[in-house]
């Protein structure tokens, strides 16, 4: 509720127990009095599909969430290829806002509109400017071909990300031999089958995090973290350097 309304966005309605409200006193001075109706416990949890609700539910309309658009000038782009799990999917949400990623594109996968993406991303989903590809397999990945495409013609590098071990034949870098100052699209693939082939065959730019060959791969949302903060290392030494 708290990152809803930080983000600018205001619920329609708000289902709440008194006991949310009585130990939420400063975040419901906020809210329009107006919106919100006291229900019991079993009420709300007979209204939502979280097995444990924290005392407090909302409906956002879809319209007030920020939009996605192509023709601003960002420089990092976060790019998730039928990533399915809503946990994974909200992890990466949080993860993409402290990196400082300023749009996400999902080619399908979850849908980061559901509770369980909203609860794992911890709101982030309210700041981040997302566009989600529906349709069938091959529609997702011929519009993401052709976002990525029209990304590269503008400057933008293409990164896909592949486990330290799964293709051994590969040529593969380090996330951080990278020049992460440049405009980027990182690709993030699906929990099981990595990035769809006709992605990785368009762009071949590939990064890996080394790793012990005892483990095959690593979690999407664990492998998110040292690369996505990788930019902000690179720009935190930079500046601390001009600084002295």
């Amino acid at each position: 509720m708290e990152e809803c309304l930080k983000s600018g966005n205001h619920p329609s309605e708000i289902l709440a127990t008194e006991k949310w409200l009585i130990n939420n006193k400063e975040l419901y001075q906020k809210l329009k009095k107006t919106l919100i109706t006291i229900v019991s416990e079993e009420v709300l949890a007979s209204a939502v599909s979280t097995k444990n609700p924290d005392g407090v539910a909302a409906l956002v309309k879809n319209t007030s969430i920020i939009n996605y658009d192509i023709i601003n000038k960002n420089d990092f782009i976060l790019v998730l290829d039928r990533i399915q799990d809503p946990g994974n999917m909200g992890n990466l949400f949080r993860t993409a806002l402290a990196a400082g990623v300023n749009k996400i594109l999902l080619a399908g996968g979850a849908n980061p509109l559901g509770q369980k993406v909203l609860r794992a991303s911890c709101g982030s989903v309210f700041h981040l400017p997302f566009k989600r590809f529906d349709g069938s397999e091959e529609e997702i990945i011929n519009s993401l071909l052709s976002v990525l495409n029209q990304f590269s013609k503008n400057g933008f590098q293409i990164i896909s990300t592949s486990s330290h071990n799964r293709n051994p034949n590969k040529l593969q870098k380090p996330y951080w031999e990278i020049d992460w100052s440049k405009r980027t699209a990182l690709i993030l693939g699906n929990e099981g089958k990595g990035i769809h082939k006709r992605i990785q065959e368009a762009f071949t730019e590939t990064i890996t995090i080394p790793h012990s060959e005892l483990v095959e791969s690593l979690n999407v949302a664990c492998v998110a973290v040292p690369i996505l903060l990788e930019r902000k290392r690179v720009a935190y030494i930079s500046t601390s350097r001009i600084q002295k």
